[in-house]
């Protein structure tokens, strides 16, 4: 069994300790102030209820964008942020500094325990990534805000806001140092744990935040570091187990291999190659795609509640599915097609429209058996609606569950999935945008509800990406910024990109190369928002519709939505924001 990492939390100035099988644990009614802070075990706890606040699944922010929706309202303002309709009484984003007291209040208090100084030190450099991760998310989301680097008491003075040039300085200049005390890897064991933070997550982290930030000089080092250190590389299966090779064998449907001149063994098994890297054992800090792991365990207080249960829909769950976090159609026409440089025109509504009904006209009161017949059958691509996924990106065939392709390794095996436009008209546990994700979903659920399968929060692809993006800008479309997308080609079985781009197309290429690798992952609203505004009027204005045409949502982009609202619980807590709150609030 792993030794959980983040599976604890300090009850005394930061939360309750959670208890697992193979943690010694101490009644947090025996914690107090004074007996504290005394062992390296302590300072293990604390530091691993700084682990507790790091992010594993993002999507959420998935859900504010062209890429996902929400169909419940109550699980979150996704909606409102689509449609500008946030407000600082119904805000989007998490003004929270908890995983910065956390890490303050660590670092503040560590030096006390017994034990060695070299391990204190990095003890506080893990501290001090995950406060600096925390700056990230909160800057993204609101721009300016309170740099606070010491444990504070709850009845300290107010603080007003730093600039937003303060805070990237000081989230790249802490990641930059915080790299330096940090080792490249983990011999495991007690205060060792493979999982923790090492030199080259803080660089990835690095990379990104400075991308993020429009710096590309040194998003490009960092990103840079990380690739020549040779620790990592992109995930690839050498075989095929049988329920693979079932899906492998209906792929002829759907793609032209001989006439295409395509390899089909590279392009199955890069679809599973990209698959498979979410899942069971290939989820863990072993794999080497994983830069950044947020471990779990096959355990109620230790497991991501989101990858089952809010992905599928409730046909084919075991015990929960609600299928409310939907991918919507302006992500599925984003695919390239089987080339790799081209996108299909997709039909206009109306025509897309009347294409399903007369397919699910046909398909629709098939039981079981028929229906797996029609939908391994010839029959099936003569309909115009199938045409649309006729001979595309290999990733598309593994990211979502789309209407009628099969699936043979999902978490009830063998299945054809099936959309029923007639579920839209309740808020039920079925999409409302005619596909659920298949990528990332646990197969292996714990408890038949949740997913004890680690989680990649910084995955090697992303820092190729950022790479590329980075050396694009600062010296052009060249050999380096090819080779590191075409890695990313190899892997998926997808043909390598464009000898020769100008800088332009280069741009445009590589951000919707970018928007299809790490679909899902939650960087698209980051991503979008950096573009700037032209792009965001562009693709987060008007109707997503379903494949029976109706609108979803009906995008409306506005500049404010650049910045989410300082919300007034905050303003109450602070009245020094409130003559310093984000334009158009």
């Amino acid at each position: 069994m792993k030794t959980p990492i983040r599976n604890s939390v300090l009850a005394y100035a930061l939360a309750a300790i959670l208890g697992s099988c193979n943690m010694d644990v101490v009644p947090p009614a025996e914690i107090s102030a004074p007996s504290y802070w005394k062992t390296d075990k302590d300072a293990w706890y604390a530091l691993n209820s700084c682990y507790e606040k790091m992010k594993g699944l993002d999507i959420w922010d998935e859900m504010c964008t062209d890429n996902a929706h929400s169909h419940k309202p109550w699980e979150g303002n996704f909606e409102l942020v689509q449609q500008n309709g946030i407000s600082t009484a119904a805000p989007y984003g998490d003004y929270n500094f908890e995983a910065v007291r956390r890490a303050n209040t660590f670092i503040d208090n560590v030096d006390k325990c017994e034990m060695s100084d070299d391990m204190k030190g990095r003890m506080k450099a893990e501290a001090r990534f995950f406060r600096a991760f925390s700056y990230l998310e909160l800057t993204q989301y609101f721009g300016k805000v309170a740099i606070i680097t010491e444990a504070v008491p709850y009845d300290a003075p107010n603080m007003p806001r730093n600039s937003v040039e303060e805070v990237h300085a000081f989230i790249l200049d802490e990641l930059a140092e915080i790299a330096t005390l940090l080792p490249e890897s983990y011999p495991g064991g007690y205060l060792n744990e493979t999982g923790r933070i090492t030199r080259y997550a803080a660089l990835a982290l690095r990379a990104r935040a400075a991308l993020y930030f429009g710096n590309y000089t040194e998003a490009e080092k960092s990103a840079r570091e990380v690739i020549d250190s040779k620790k990592y590389a992109l995930f690839r299966i050498a075989s095929l187990d049988a329920a693979q090779q079932q899906e492998a064998d209906e792929m002829d449907l759907y793609v032209d291999f001989t006439a295409r001149g395509i390899d089909k063994d590279a392009f199955v098994k890069g679809m599973f190659s990209y698959e498979a890297l979410w899942h069971g054992a290939n989820a863990s800090p072993a794999n080497k795609e994983y830069v950044l792991t947020h471990e779990y365990m096959a355990d109620a207080n230790a497991n991501d509640a989101y990858r089952y249960t809010y992905f599928i829909p409730l046909d084919m769950s075991i015990k929960d599915g609600y299928s409310s976090y939907e991918p919507m159609q302006d992500l599925i026409d984003a695919y390239w097609s089987v080339d790799g440089k081209t996108i299909p025109t997709p039909p206009t509504v109306d025509q897309r429209k009347m294409d399903y009904e007369k397919i699910w006209n046909h398909a629709k009161d098939l039981d079981k058996t028929a229906y797996k017949k029609f939908a391994t059958g010839t029959d099936l691509m003569t309909y115009e609606y199938m045409k649309e996924f006729k001979n595309r990106d290999s990733r598309l065939y593994v990211s979502f569950m789309f209407p009628f392709k099969g699936w043979h390794g999902s978490p009830v095996g063998e299945h054809y999935y099936r959309w029923d436009p007639s579920n839209i008209d309740a808020l039920g546990n079925f999409s409302w945008t005619g596909f659920s994700y298949r990528k990332m979903v646990s197969v292996n659920p714990y408890n038949q509800s949740a997913s004890p399968d680690d989680y990649p929060t910084i995955r090697y692809a992303e820092v190729l990406l950022t790479f590329a993006e980075a050396h694009l800008m600062n010296t052009g479309y060249d050999k380096e910024v090819r080779d590191a997308l075409n890695d990313i080609r190899d892997r998926c079985g997808m043909p390598d990109v464009p000898a020769a781009l100008s800088k332009d197309a280069a741009i445009d290429l590589l951000r919707n190369e970018r928007r299809i690798e790490l679909a899902g992952e939650g960087h698209r609203f980051d991503d979008v928002r950096r573009y700037g505004s032209t792009y965001c009027q562009h693709y987060l204005n008007g109707p997503s519709t379903a494949p029976n045409g109706h609108v979803v949502i009906t995008k409306v982009w506005d500049d404010r939505l650049l910045l989410m609202p300082i919300p007034t619980s905050a303003i109450d807590t602070n009245p020094l924001l409130k003559d310093d709150q984000n334009p158009g609030y």
